[in-house]
């Protein structure tokens, strides 16, 4: 019995969580859509409506630090909870050592977001000054 619950519990978190989800996102974007056709129906200007996407350069840069700064924080807890998990579980259930490894994939890819968020940044500074240079001319 306990075997069949602990598969039932897979299977709603690895299949009907992800389901749920991507509808979860349609929904919402139907929404967004029909409150946009609203407002155009009522004579608001399209210049004027709120724009949902594409985000701005300097959004896309922001939210590359933010995924950065969130992925190294996971990676750095799991780095401690398995490392610690290693250390006080008793020899007899020993805890695989490599599974301390994983935790290096959230980090590693939070640290890939935080270099591209500087790389950005960089690119918006040259792109800033290049264009206020052109207009003093």
């Amino acid at each position: 019995m306990k075997g069949r619950v602990s598969e039932v519990w897979v299977f709603v978190i690895w299949a009907i969580v992800p389901i749920a989800m991507m509808i979860a996102g349609v929904v919402i974007q139907w929404f967004r859509t029909q409150e946009r056709l609203r407002l155009i129906e009522k004579g608001v200007p399209i210049a004027d409506l709120p724009s949902a996407w594409p985000p701005s350069r300097g959004e896309q840069t922001a939210n590359f630090r933010v995924a950065g700064i969130v992925c190294v924080a996971v990676g750095l807890g799991l780095l401690v909870l398995f490392t610690a998990l290693a250390e006080t579980l008793p020899p007899e259930r020993p805890f695989p050592k490599g599974v301390i490894a994983t935790s290096a994939i959230p980090l590693f890819l939070g640290l890939g977001f935080l270099i591209e968020y500087r790389l950005r940044r960089k690119e918006l500074e040259a792109h800033d000054r290049s264009d206020g240079g052109a207009g003093r001319r």
